[in-house]
């Protein structure tokens, strides 16, 4: 590469090659020619425009870069569905007459995708970002597990836990009335999961806010409205919420000896409570 930029006339090209977190390699140039870098086929013609790379002392390295939803393999509705949130990103520099001695000049992750019209703008994190990301455990009088994985260990596939349904009205963008859960009680799914099996939002999830009975109608309100518009007919997969508290963990999952919070642990209150009137002025035992 370098005796290419020594020699006064280049061929130069960029190429990306982002990986989706579900696996899936893609492969993007702005040459006019497929080029193969690690592997993996740099298709031309994807309407990627690289912006500026920029890296400070001290901070992540950053970047965008802009493009249209003109391909298929970049579509809107993965856009929509949040196939690329986090995927990895690696920027090369390519010489195009030698593919093999191109160099990696960025890696890094998908940030915030911003659409707008046909067009659509991607920010671009440095690895040093995750740097940022706050580790580790938050000591709470809630549950910290996520309902179902290895801390937790309920079985969220158990018939008791989990259902599946299909939309019989539309109320508004991100509420609707549900066919097919009339077994369950009020509020079972409220905090839960959902997984679209069909329509617009197939493969999408979303989180449940509320779980209600209104006029003998069962009534699901989603934490947000998804990307596409919901469609009486559409049919989804649903998961029992948990709300952290330890009487929710012993008296609906039975599952206290794994609960991982801190029900006992002080609150602030404890640093303004004053002496009681009993016998005893110290305030009470701690």
């Amino acid at each position: 590469m370098q005796a290419a930029l020594d020699s006064g006339v280049t061929q130069l090209a960029w190429c990306w090659l982002i990986t989706r977190r579900d696996g899936t390699q893609l492969g993007f140039t702005d040459h006019d020619g497929v080029l193969e870098i690690d592997g993996v086929a740099c298709e031309p013609g994807s309407g990627l425009i690289p912006g500026h790379i920029r890296a400070e002392t001290g901070s992540p390295a950053r970047g965008a870069a802009f493009g249209a939803v003109s391909s298929d393999r970049i579509s809107a509705t993965g856009i929509a569905k949040g196939l690329y949130d986090g995927a990895r990103v690696e920027v090369w520099r390519v010489d195009w007459a030698a593919p093999g001695t191109a160099v990696r000049v960025f890696t890094g992750e998908i940030g915030e995708i911003r659409r707008s019209g046909a067009g659509f703008e991607v920010e671009l994190a440095g690895l040093s970002a995750r740097l940022n990301r706050r580790i580790g455990r938050v000591f709470s009088k809630t549950c910290d597990a996520e309902l179902g994985d290895a801390r937790c260990g309920v079985d969220v596939s158990a018939p008791a836990y989990t259902g599946e349904g299909n939309v019989a009205d539309v109320a508004s963008t991100a509420s609707f009335t549900a066919a097919g859960l009339a077994g369950f009680t009020p509020g079972w799914f409220a905090h839960g999961r959902l997984v679209w099996l069909t329509g617009a939002n197939a493969g999408a999830a979303a989180r449940i806010d509320t779980h209600e009975l209104r006029g003998g109608a069962v009534q699901i309100a989603l934490a947000g409205a998804p990307a596409f518009p919901l469609a009486a007919g559409d049919t989804f997969h649903i998961i029992a919420g948990c709300d952290g508290r330890a009487e929710t963990c012993r008296a609906k999952f039975a599952n206290f000896a794994r609960f991982r919070g801190c029900p006992h642990i002080p609150g602030n209150d404890v640093l303004i409570r004053h002496a009681g009137s009993e016998p005893v002025r110290d305030g009470g035992r701690r």
